[in-house]
């Protein structure tokens, strides 16, 4: 049998993405260090699953 090589396969699976953001914001996330992609997803995670979003003003100013 052939070994696997690379990393395992995720159960949650994500999607690569190109976002234009503040150069602020992406300075305090690259400032702590390696893994800052994962800590912006994490900072992100809870305003996509509150379920509010047709009250959200974030949302709003989209439009």
């Amino acid at each position: 049998m052939k070994a696997l090589r690379g990393r395992p396969k995720s159960d949650s699976k994500k999607l690569l993405v190109s976002t234009r953001n503040s150069p602020g914001v992406v300075a305090y996330f690259r400032s702590a260090g390696e893994g800052w992609p994962s800590r912006m997803d994490g900072a992100l995670q809870p305003l996509a699953t509150r379920g509010e979003r047709e009250a959200d003003p974030l949302i709003e100013l989209r439009s």
